[in-house]
Parts: C-alpha cells; sequence; structure tokens
C-alpha cells in the first residue's frame, strides 16, 4: 500500500509539473503549426478522386493513378502518386506497373520511395524509416523542399504506426516549417494537419491538436478524411478523460466506415470504443465492441490489430477481476508480437501479464515478466513503460513483504520522476521513511535531499524575481521613451508651422533671443523674403497650389543653403531666413544661391501642371548682439522689401542699419 501512496502523490506532482510546462510551451507549438500550415492547399484532381472512389472501385481507381503517372513529368508530384498507388495495389494483391524515368535525377529517388512504401506495407517500419532518412540526407532541402515534407510525413506516419512517438514533435516542427518554403504546394495539408495534430495531442497539448482537427472539418473534407478526423478528436477527448465525448465521436465515425464497408477501420474505431467504454467503466459495453474489432483484425491478418484488441480484453477482464481469463489471452498474445515492429504493444503486454500474474498470486512469474519488461524498456527509453514496470515489481515485493527490494525500486522510480520533472516528492519520501522505518543515517541524507530541493526552489523564486524586475524596468524604460518621444512631438508641433514646415513666429523669437552674438570675423544673417504675386496662384490654380508653393519654397531655400541656418513663417507668405557665423562678403552670394533655387525649379501639381514662382528678399547682417530684439531689423528689413517689390519683384535689396524706434513686426 505504501508504493501505491507513493505513487500517486508523485504522479499528481508530475500532472502538476506537466501542466505547468504545457501552460509554457502551448502557445510556441500552436503557433508554429497554425502559421506552418496556415491555408490548406487544394490537393491535386488524381488525389481527389482517390479519395472519393478507392473504397467503392479500387482496380477503376488504380488504372486511373497509372494513367496519371505516365502523363506526368519527373518530380514531387509523380513520387506521392507512385507511393499512393503502391498502397492501393498492395492491398488489391496486385503489381505495380509503374515505370520509373532512370534519366531524370528523381527517378532514382522514386524507386527507393517505392521499396520504402513496400517494407512498410509489410510492416518492416524500422527498415522503412532509415531507407527514407538516407533518401532524406541524399536530397538537397533548399532545391527540393515538399519532396523533404513528403518524406518527413512518411516517416512521422510509421512511427505513430508502431505507437513510437518518441522525438516526434521536433519531426513535426522540421516538417511544417518546411511547408513555409514551398510556394505553389501539391501535397494535401490535410495530411500533415492531421500528423500535426496526432503529436500535439500524445504529447498533451489538446487543445491544440482539436484546433487542427476542427480545421480541416472545416475545410469540406471527404467522407474517409472525415471518419478519420472523427475518430482522433475521439482519441483526444479519451486522453483528457472526456470519455462520453470521445464514444460520440467514435460513433460518428463507425457510421461512415460501416456504409463505406472499410473493414479495417471499422476494426480500428470499434477497438477505440472499446477502450472508451471501459476507461468509462462501462465493461458491458465494452466487450462486444473489442470481441468485435479482435475478429476483424483476425480476419484482415494484422498482428498489430489482434495484439492491441486482447490487451484490451486483458485489461477489461483485470478491471472485472477475471485474472486467468487475462492470463490466457496476454499469453497467446506474446508470442505473436514483433518487439522491433510493435515496440509500445510488446511493452503494454509485459506489463499487463505481470499485473494478471499479481491477481493471480504468481509471484514468480509475475516478476519474471515486469523486471523484462523493465530491462526493455529501460534499453528503448520508454520512460512511461518504464515507471509502469517499476510499479509493478514494487507492488510484487510488497505483496511477498519484501520491503528492503520494494525500497530499492521505489528509489529508482522516483529518481526516473525526478529526472524528468527536476523535483522529487516531500511527501511520498515521507512515507516511505515511516513505512520502512529508515536508519537514522537515510533518515538525514533523505532530510538534505529535501534541504537541497528547497534551496533549489529558492534559488529558482530568486531567478523568477530577477526576471520580473528586469521586465519592470524595461516597461518603465519603454513609458518613459514613449513619454518622451509625445513630449518631442507635442513641442515640435507648438514651434512649427503645421503646412511647411518651418519654425513660427513665437519660436524664431525665442531661439534668436537665446543666440550668442556672432564668432570674430563673421556676423550674423538675416533675410526676409516674400513670395511674389502669392494671391495670384491661389486665384488661378487654387488653394491647394498655393500651399504646394510654400511647402516648395521652404524646401527650396532649405536645399540650397549649405551652412546651419532655420526659416520661420511669420506671415501668410513672408519668412525669414537666418544663417549664424557668416563672413559678411559671403552674404549676398548665399542669398542669390537661394533665390536661384527658388525660381529655377518648377513646382508640380497634383494634376501634373508645372508653374515657377519667385520672391523678392531683403537681407541684413548683424555683427553684434542686437539680433536679440528683431523688432528693429525687422523694421529695416521690410522697408527693403518693400523697394524689391518696387524694383519688379524677384530681387535682392541690401537692409540699411536698423533704427530702434521703427515700426514693430506684426
Amino acid at each position: 500500500m505504501w508504493a501505491l501512496k507513493a505513487q500517486g502523490s508523485a504522479q499528481a506532482f508530475n500532472s502538476f509539473v506537466s501542466e505547468c510546462m504545457k501552460l509554457f510551451y502551448s502557445f510556441s507549438w500552436f503557433v508554429l503549426i497554425t502559421v506552418s500550415v496556415c491555408s490548406l492547399a487544394a490537393a491535386p484532381s488524381w488525389f481527389t478522386n482517390y479519395e472519393a472512389t478507392h473504397l467503392q472501385a479500387p482496380q477503376k481507381t488504380l488504372h486511373s493513378l497509372l494513367a496519371q503517372h505516365k502523363a506526368l513529368p519527373a518530380g514531387t508530384e509523380r513520387i506521392y502518386l507512385s507511393t499512393t498507388a503502391s498502397k492501393l495495389a498492395h492491398k488489391l494483391k496486385l503489381p505495380l506497373d509503374i515505370k520509373i524515368d532512370a534519366t531524370h535525377p528523381l527517378g532514382f529517388v522514386e524507386q527507393q520511395m517505392l521499396d520504402a512504401e513496400k517494407l512498410a506495407l509489410q510492416e518492416h517500419y524500422q527498415r522503412s524509416i532509415a531507407l527514407l532518412n538516407t533518401i532524406k540526407s541524399n536530397i538537397d532541402e533548399s532545391e527540393y523542399p515538399e519532396l523533404h515534407v513528403l518524406i518527413l510525413r512518411k516517416i512521422i506516419w510509421f512511427h505513430i504506426k508502431q505507437g513510437n512517438y518518441k522525438s516526434l514533435e521536433q519531426l513535426t516542427t522540421k516538417m511544417n516549417q518546411l511547408s513555409e518554403k514551398v510556394i505553389d504546394p501539391i501535397l494535401d495539408s490535410r495530411v500533415q494537419l492531421n500528423l500535426s495534430a496526432l503529436v500535439a495531442s500524445h504529447n498533451g497539448y489538446f487543445d491544440d491538436a482539436l484546433s487542427l482537427y476542427q480545421r480541416i472539418l472545416n475545410g469540406n473534407p471527404s467522407s474517409t478524411s472525415q471518419a478519420a478526423t472523427f475518430n482522433n478528436i475521439g482519441l483526444t477527448l479519451m486522453n483528457m478523460g472526456q470519455y462520453n465525448g470521445a464514444i460520440d465521436y467514435f460513433n460518428q465515425a463507425l457510421e461512415i466506415r460501416v456504409i463505406q464497408n472499410d473493414t479495417r477501420r471499422i476494426a480500428l474505431t470499434s477497438l477505440n470504443l472499446g477502450i472508451a467504454y471501459r476507461k468509462s467503466k462501462a465493461y458491458s459495453r465494452a466487450k462486444p465492441y473489442l470481441l468485435k474489432a479482435q475478429q476483424l483484425f483476425r480476419t484482415l491478418s494484422d498482428d498489430y490489430g489482434v495484439g492491441n484488441s486482447n490487451i484490451q480484453l486483458a485489461k477489461l477482464y483485470l478491471a472485472t477481476n477475471q485474472p486467468a481469463l487475462s492470463l490466457t489471452l496476454l499469453s497467446q498474445t506474446i508470442h505473436s508480437l514483433d518487439l522491433e515492429h510493435y515496440t509500445e504493444l510488446y511493452f503494454d503486454t509485459h506489463i499487463a501479464l505481470a499485473k494478471s500474474h499479481l491477481h493471480l498470486k504468481q509471484y514468480d512469474w509475475a516478476l519474471n515478466a515486469a523486471t523484462t519488461s523493465l530491462e526493455l524498456t529501460t534499453r528503448h527509453n520508454d520512460i512511461e513503460h518504464q515507471l509502469d514496470a517499476l510499479l509493478v515489481i514494487i507492488d510484487i515485493h510488497d505483496a511477498l513483504k519484501q520491503f528492503e527490494q520494494a525500497y530499492t525500486f521505489q528509489k529508482r522510480y522516483l529518481a526516473i520522476v525526478q529526472q524528468y520533472t527536476q523535483v522529487q516528492n516531500q511527501n511520498a519520501l515521507v512515507n516511505i521513511q515511516r513505512e520502512l522505518k529508515l536508519t537514522e543515517r537515510d533518515l538525514h541524507t533523505a532530510r538534505l535531499e529535501q534541504s537541497n530541493l528547497l534551496q533549489q526552489h529558492q534559488i529558482q523564486e530568486l531567478q523568477y524575481n530577477q526576471y520580473r524586475l528586469w521586465l519592470t524596468i524595461a516597461c518603465v524604460v519603454l513609458i518613459a521613451l514613449l513619454f518622451w518621444r509625445s513630449r518631442n512631438k507635442q513641442r515640435y508641433l507648438a514651434e512649427h508651422d503645421a503646412l511647411t514646415g518651418a519654425l513660427n513666429r513665437t519660436a524664431m523669437y525665442k531661439r534668436l533671443a537665446k543666440h550668442p552674438e556672432p564668432k570674430k570675423g563673421t556676423s550674423h544673417l538675416f533675410v526676409l523674403f516674400d513670395l511674389d504675386h502669392f494671391k495670384k496662384i491661389n486665384d488661378t490654380f487654387g488653394h491647394p497650389a498655393g500651399d504646394h508653393t510654400l511647402i516648395h519654397c521652404c524646401k527650396s531655400i532649405h536645399s540650397a543653403i549649405e551652412q546651419s541656418h532655420f526659416i520661420a513663417r511669420i506671415g501668410g507668405e513672408e519668412f525669414v531666413l537666418f544663417i549664424p557665423n557668416i563672413k559678411p562678403e559671403h552674404a549676398y552670394p548665399v542669398v542669390e544661391k537661394a533665390r536661384l533655387s527658388l525660381c529655377e525649379t518648377p513646382i508640380i501639381l497634383d494634376d501634373k501642371t508645372h508653374i515657377t514662382a519667385t520672391a523678392s528678399f531683403a537681407y541684413y547682417t548683424s555683427k553684434h548682439t542686437e539680433h536679440s530684439q528683431f523688432t528693429p531689423i525687422y523694421n529695416s528689413l521690410d522697408a527693403s522689401l518693400y523697394q524689391a517689390k518696387a524694383q519688379g519683384r524677384n530681387c535682392i535689396v541690401a537692409a540699411a542699419q536698423p533704427l530702434s524706434h521703427e515700426k514693430a513686426a506684426p
């Protein structure tokens, strides 16, 4: 009993850790798969016809596939078709009459793919997978990405057929990543969705699996694909413990498959129904389905199906306290299974056999079967079955009152649990100590282990706190940056003209007031310029043309001035250009360059009309700090600007020394 208590505590803790990991990884897993298969690629017409007719008219379908094969050029689609035809020919027990194009680089690949398919049809899955891996390594992934996808799909499916899900998550991720590189897909993406969902479900990502299955159903699948999807949804719900929902989906799948008269799939769905009823403890309803599946698999000479049916019946007999029937069935099954082909099923049989012997109190036989199972699962690194075998061994030693041996195997069990969860259940350890009356030294060791575990938890908590601190700092910095950016934007809008981007009058006054006096040997240059006949432009071409002209004016003059400067708009079409620290003799050439840049560059309106604009200029050079009081300078520039207008416009006039009593700027 103490072993069962420890098992329950450890499993509860494992379940907690597992759920946390699922929450952590579930989003990335689902996004990766969803992005990779974000659109259901349309299958080739021959594949659509194959799905619709291969059950009702298999020979006609095979003949059609062979005709299509001759018409297709060598490539991925031809290989896809030939492997599909190979499965149908095997089912009909007919030779596959296909001619391989030996002159094409993919001709040899096609032959190897057919050889791998043949091995799989003969249930030599490991040899088939080895050959497929060899093919994959010899093909350039960048040149033939979809061919790599096809090979990965087969490798994943053959692993699933054996019940071997080890490393399939990585293979599925690789398959989906390669699919993104395919520009014009050929392969039916529903198969890829189905494989991704199967792997997700086995790894505990049940919601992701159900979402992928729903996408298959939303794509108007054929009745065959629909039945397979219903069956797989049932398997996922059964793994979630939702047995009634699973039974509903299994029944829907069975209805379709009975109509199609698909014996093999009827057997599979019947088996699943029997398992669901057994797990829901409806034993009387489970037995007929399991017996039906057993009978159909025997008719099909399917060793795997027969073996699986026998194991499920044996578990049913154990649950209904009929260990003798269970033992008889399992003893027949164990000799018909091949470890290489049916690894997981082989382990299940050994463990169920050990449990049957244990129920019958045949402890030597039980221990032999459980020990054999433990050795095999350890060799194959099958953790789930390894833990099951250890628990059976613990129960056997417990029944024999061999507490020392029981404790040894219990420590091994807990070590494996700790290896994969990084946490040891302290309550289970306390219970073990109480039951086995550990020595003081062992108890001290256990306490040290508990203390070490507590320290590890504290270190992890400190790390989490550090991560939270860095995240908080990052958020504060981000908020500060956004605030700074917002303030800069507001400041810019407050200081600049919304149309031209030039400074407004207030901002210009502030800058001039703060600007230092000119450097030795230089002056500050003030230029007042006003567009000529601006009202005529507005009246003739419209106000949008006037806006274009104002913007063009600022841009052209800004691009013409190489020195540091700013432009301010102080009236409708009136602007001030300020250039600090310029030599007086350079003042006129700079202004002339600005004038020419404006008048010689055409303005292109929205309707492609070309117009030109000119401006009149007045300039003044200041050698002292008089620029801090801009009003007198503006008055002098304004008077000179009137002279420029009077002289015919589009010209430059130098302003006189300003007088402080003249009119103020507007």
